[in-house]
């Protein structure tokens, strides 16, 4: 057994970092502790940020007994877990190794992943999934032109509430994409439906009792086609490889505003043929991508956690359409003329197991989807874990999945980040 490997990381209530000197880290999957292999480590990518799981316990290897131990002090401190948030543009492999003490206690909606220190350096389970190095911390440093450059921008369009939105989403949401908007830059949003056709279990920006917070406000207003088209143009006319995107994490789901996006797609495309029109959505009217496309639209990511009915419905809890619609949507959207994207919520212990993979390929194999994006699903482990079907098969690892899906397909490409239409062609 392996077991050169970083030292299991703590830390108390207060943030203070601990390494213990004599055990090592784990990663879990599916609620089971185990050693990641040294292929499965990189250096945390710089910008990644740190979090401590209150509440929980955390669990280390010790070598001298082979065996799995649990530490709930350290140095005459109680200590808990520490786990990492890593930068946009890499996928988790390995949940850390805790174990839920308080029940009253739920996690934020991050992704939280296993971590280690060894070496001067801390050690995360991952990979980068994507070459692009697109939102990366140091790019979105110049405060001082972000603001600027929005009261630029506000003194230009006083009138649209669309513009005023995503200032707010810039500068006290610190939401990336608003903020490459006002930096005239790649992908900047364009938020439109304040209400969505599923109640996800971890929705970013509307949460009932079963969770925690949600970590923005969703848009309140439906902004008019001239809005959109001012904000978009704007957009695509100077900014650097431009993408503009209706579906943001701060609105909900973005065909249920059929008719105003079909006539904000008109409106733009009269006043430019620059730039890429990107939909992120949850994809449950084929019909509406098609005449989506039919008047400019570009590209789509559809949003799925499983390929398995009943863990889509216990996640996505959707009303008013079904899973097989999704379906629809996913294997008929490249026939429309769109580039399509394959959000698919990674989750280590289930998106890697026999049933899932098998799924995943079957769809795949119909040559539907040009890119697939693993992300990382946002969401307290336990309390997914305890809301779907007990996981019987045992996981191969995510790592394991990539390999297969590369061997047995090699046209399909691996990312995070939506394309500009110029890099479309592999």
């Amino acid at each position: 057994m392996n077991v050169n490997l970083p030292n299991l990381v703590l830390s108390d209530k207060r943030g203070r970092i601990f390494v213990h000197p004599g055990l090592k880290m784990l990663g879990f999957s599916n609620n089971k502790a185990q050693l990641p292999l040294r292929q499965e480590l990189i250096a945390m990518p710089c910008g990644s940020t740190l979090f401590y799981m209150p509440g929980h316990l955390a669990m280390g290897y010790e070598r001298e007994t082979d065996c799995e131990v649990f530490v709930s002090e350290y140095k005459g401190e109680r200590v808990f877990p520490v786990s990492a948030f890593l930068i946009p543009g890499y996928t988790r492999l390995f949940l850390p190794a805790a174990k839920k003490i308080d029940k009253k206690i739920t996690l934020p909606l991050w992704s939280y992943t296993a971590i280690g220190w060894q070496k001067g350096k801390y050690w995360v389970t991952a990979i980068k999934i994507d070459p692009l190095s697109r939102q990366r911390p140091h790019y979105y440093n110049n405060i001082k032109l972000l603001n600027k450059n929005v009261k630029l921008f506000l003194r230009r369009y006083p009138s649209n509430r669309l513009f005023k939105h995503l200032a707010n989403c810039a500068l006290n949401y610190n939401c990336r994409a608003a903020q490459n908007l006002f930096f005239r830059r790649w992908e900047a949003p364009l938020p439109t439906s304040p209400s969505c056709n599923a109640n996800c279990l971890g929705c970013l920006s509307l949460q009932d009792s079963d969770c925690v917070a949600a970590s923005h406000q969703r848009i309140k207003f439906i902004p008019t086609p001239a809005e959109i088209a001012e904000v978009a143009v704007s957009h695509l006319e100077s900014a650097k490889e431009a993408i503009v995107s209706f579906g943001q994490g701060c609105e909900g789901e973005p065909l249920l505003q059929f008719e105003t996006l079909r006539q904000a797609i008109i409106k733009i495309r009269q006043l430019t043929s620059r730039g890429t029109i990107h939909l992120n959505t949850n994809a449950y009217n084929p019909q509406y991508l098609k005449e989506l496309a039919d008047v400019g639209l570009n590209s789509v990511r559809i949003s799925i956690n499983s390929f398995q009915e009943n863990l889509y419905d216990i996640y996505y809890r959707q009303k008013g359409y079904k899973f097989s619609d999704v379906l629809s949507s996913i294997k008929r959207a490249k026939k429309f003329g769109l580039f399509v994207s394959l959000n698919l919520l990674v989750f280590p212990g289930l998106t890697d197991t026999p049933k899932e993979i098998h799924k995943l390929t079957e769809v795949l194999k119909r040559g539907c989807v040009d890119i697939l994006q693993l992300r990382n699903l946002c969401i307290d482990s336990e309390l997914y874990l305890a809301k779907i079907p007990k996981i019987k098969e045992k996981p191969l690892g995510i790592l394991k999945m990539i390999g297969m899906i590369k061997k047995s397909m090699p046209r399909i490409r691996f990312g995070y980040f939506n394309l500009p239409k110029e890099r479309f062609e592999s």
